[in-house]
């Protein structure tokens, strides 16, 4: 008979060897965020590394989701690795490696529902989105997609179809940026959006903050489609910054008639830094200068508006499938009537 002490030298033999097969062949290079490599536009552009850094927190998140079996001790390694305005993105990137858990492996549980309504809570919007990235990795995963979310809180889960769209408009840019391509016409009316709202999240990486870039690849999209790009755009000012003043202030003019729906994209980003606690000082210009706003008062505008939907609908299929178009369309009249 094997003692206690053998089996558990054996098993943590065992998880070591798991882990490095997983490092092995699973681990992402942080050279997959260099602007060179993606053949990017905006190889030359200075808010460059800030924006590759962004894409590294992303790798090393997910890194250290691959080889951390244990959620608490995951987390305590995410905060203390990354500094607050990064810590964000690395839980983005583990959430990419809890779905491919889930979707690859079935008897895996359901391990991304189970991080975000615990351990990861704080994050639990951004790590929805890196989620995104799985769907997009694994050759069925656009097939899977409304069926997996269907596991998840509806209030999150459809943070997926934005992190699908982002990792289409980063990774095949040519195609879904320079060539319009379209959402797929499998999904639904509201993740239909999302992936554009990714989409056009993309273009702050692939045009390195550019403005008038941005403003050139939107323009020739179909209207509709645009409304939702600029929506992107404007979560990216504020929860990934990167640009000085001056070219966050000319954003709204150059949105044109879509300047509300730009800037309905920063009070989600300012509602993930204040329930996550990891404030940006890019978060903090982004609502003073374009809202007006402190971070807590544009924050607030979501959690008005999200306890105002909830009130409105028991129904949890509508809840499913119109919660983020819902949001949006109430915080951008809110805006519309503040200015």
């Amino acid at each position: 008979m094997l003692h206690a002490s053998t089996i558990d030298r054996r098993s943590s033999v065992g998880a070591r060897a798991l882990n490095r097969l997983k490092s092995r062949f699973l681990d992402l290079s942080p050279k997959e965020a260099d602007f060179v490599r993606r053949g990017f536009p905006a190889v030359e552009s200075a808010s460059r590394a800030h924006l590759e850094q962004i894409i590294e927190s992303f790798i090393g998140g997910y890194n250290i989701a691959l080889v951390e079996g244990d959620m608490s001790q995951l987390t305590q390694r995410l905060d203390t690795s990354f500094t607050p305005e990064f810590v964000g993105f690395a839980y983005e990137g583990a959430g990419l490696y809890f779905a491919l858990a889930d979707l690859v492996i079935p008897r895996s549980g359901n391990r991304l529902a189970v991080f975000t309504r615990s351990f990861g809570e704080k994050h639990d919007f951004i790590t929805m989105v890196g989620a995104g990235f799985a769907v997009a990795r694994i050759p069925f995963g656009l097939r899977r997609l409304e069926s997996y979310q269907q596991r998840l809180d509806p209030l999150t889960a459809w943070c997926l179809a934005d992190g699908y769209g982002f990792h289409h408009g980063f990774f095949h840019w040519r195609f879904f940026i320079e060539e319009r391509g379209a959402a797929p016409a499998s999904l639904d009316r509201q993740n239909r959006s999302l992936f554009d709202a990714g989409v056009g999240r993309a273009m702050w990486w692939v045009f390195g903050a550019d403005a008038e870039s941005i403003k050139a690849a939107i323009s020739p999209f179909d209207k509709d489609r645009r409304a939702e790009m600029w929506s992107g755009i404007g979560t990216a000012i504020a929860y990934a910054g990167g640009v000085p003043t001056d070219v966050m202030a000319i954003l709204p003019k150059l949105a044109g008639e879509h300047r509300f729906d730009l800037l309905s994209g920063i009070p989600f980003a300012a509602y993930m830094r204040t329930k996550g606690g990891n404030p940006a000082p890019w978060t903090d210009e982004a609502c003073s200068l374009l809202l007006k706003l402190t971070v807590t008062e544009t924050s607030n505008l979501i959690a008005a508006e999200l306890t105002s939907y909830l009130n409105s609908t028991t129904n949890e299929s509508d809840k499913r499938n119109e919660c983020y178009l819902a949001l949006r369309t109430r915080v951008k009249r809110r805006l519309e009537d503040f200015f």
